[in-house]
């Protein structure tokens, strides 16, 4: 009897493969990819491929005031935030560390009170890189959503952060000159194909589609890490003209591009990632891999797992993760502000991917700043969530436990001057 079921499951399975090796790709068009509102669930298949988008929905500011929120202590990093500061005609507010926030109720009740009698309407936070980490980041949530009755963001956020004063420096001299009516209409998307689904490769393909109607050129780079995958029928990955396929694999990530991709990644304004990541590694590469490419002016986001990690963690780090807090691994997020982008969406931890990124790439294309668009997100997480509950990482935290999926949701970064306005199309 065993051994009928064995042979019915083998024959079940090999007529499943051949379905799949048959199956094409689907890529959608954004307005076939369903939109989940609050109470809603997106179908399994959607989840699987991670293939919708959450909604989100405008929520006012507090005020009109540009409000800078930092702990920098050396003469470069200050000179920096005084100029910030004097473009935007700004409030400074400044901590003895925001590294301790979470810690220290007192100092979040008085900044509540502070920002409350300043009323902005962005608030910039320039963390020292040692200050860059969950509980800061969840400790600012706590202040902001408790600025008015609405368990809401009431300000539009941003971070300003770099590996050091000079790059800290240089990513305010590029957010202050920034125009984003002068920057080439010109994408550039990096996938890695890890599973038979291919669903980060999918999601490249649907944005060159819906780029393609705001106006923009694309260029694109796959990173097959699955050897013999690409001798499968159907393999969507084929090299042509503007896109390059590499081969690597989980242990050994692609460590160089190719010199045309890398021309054409050099001449982009907005680059997406989806993939995998980890310190040191991103979408099958070695974040060392774009050392020294010229980003000036990017706006990049990334779909990608720990692309926005620091140097340093509240939380204990599990599985391969565990040892990847070298600080001798480029973090992802530092590097390509250190390569001149101008603005960087990224994930602390877990990264839900499209689902969470392409909401702010349809902000940034209705010419909301960066600000907004990250207000808009978190808003939604927060609402999704029944409301925002002070709590803290610790090396304790069980990673797969309710608290640890709550936060996690909600490390997602925006590193760049809230006020940008990154792109401007024509309306």
């Amino acid at each position: 009897m065993h051994l009928f079921r064995f042979l019915g499951c083998v024959v079940f399975l090999s007529l499943l493969a051949q379905h799949a090796k048959a199956a094409a790709l689907v890529v959608p068009t954004p307005d076939q990819i369903p939109r989940v509102k609050l109470g809603q669930r997106p179908t399994m298949q959607a989840r699987r491929m991670s293939c919708w988008v959450q909604d989100t929905k405008e929520h006012k500011p507090l005020g009109k005031a540009y409000v800078v929120l930092t702990d920098v202590q050396d003469q470069t990093s200050t000179k920096a935030v005084n100029k910030l500061l004097d473009h935007h005609k700004g409030k400074l507010l400044k901590l003895g560390s925001l590294k301790n926030l979470s810690s220290d109720p007192k100092a979040r009740e008085q900044l509540r009170l502070q920002l409350i009698k300043l009323k902005p309407r962005y608030v910039a936070v320039v963390p020292q890189l040692q200050s860059y980490r969950e509980n800061m980041l969840l400790a600012l949530w706590d202040v902001f959503t408790r600025l008015d009755e609405d368990p809401y963001l009431d300000v539009y956020p941003g971070l300003l952060v770099a590996s050091d004063a000079a790059s800290l420096s240089g990513l305010i001299e590029r957010s202050l000159s920034y125009d984003a009516a002068k920057q080439p209409k010109n994408f550039f998307g990096i996938s890695q194909i890890f599973d038979p689904g291919y669903k980060s490769f999918q999601k490249i393909e649907v944005l060159k589609g819906s780029l393609k109607k705001a106006g923009y050129s694309s260029s694109n780079l796959t990173i097959n890490s699955i050897p013999g995958l690409d001798n499968r029928a159907g393999f969507p990955a084929v090299a042509a003209k503007d896109h390059w396929v590499l081969q690597g694999s989980r242990r050994s990530p692609v460590a160089k591009l190719p010199k045309q991709a890398r021309s054409k990644l050099e001449k982009s304004s907005l680059t997406m990632l989806f993939g995998h990541g980890v310190p040191g590694r991103v979408v099958g590469m070695e974040v060392d891999a774009l050392n020294k490419v010229d980003l000036s002016n990017q706006v990049i986001l990334s779909g990608c797992c720990y692309s926005g990690v620091g140097m340093a963690t509240d939380c204990a780090m599990a599985g391969p993760v565990a040892g990847s807090l070298d600080p001798k691994l480029k973090r992802f997020s530092l590097a390509m502000i250190d390569c001149g982008a101008v603005s960087v969406f990224c994930h602390m931890r877990l990264n839900m991917g499209f689902p969470h990124v392409y909401p702010m790439l349809e902000s940034y294309l209705a010419n909301r700043s960066l600000g907004e668009s990250y207000q808009r997100l978190i808003n939604a997480l927060i609402e999704g969530q029944g409301g925002f509950t002070p709590q803290w990482y610790a090396e304790q935290t069980p990673a797969r436990s309710l608290q640890s999926r709550k936060m996690n949701q909600l490390l997602y970064m925006q590193i760049g001057d809230p006020a940008l306005v990154p792109i401007q199309v024509k309306r």
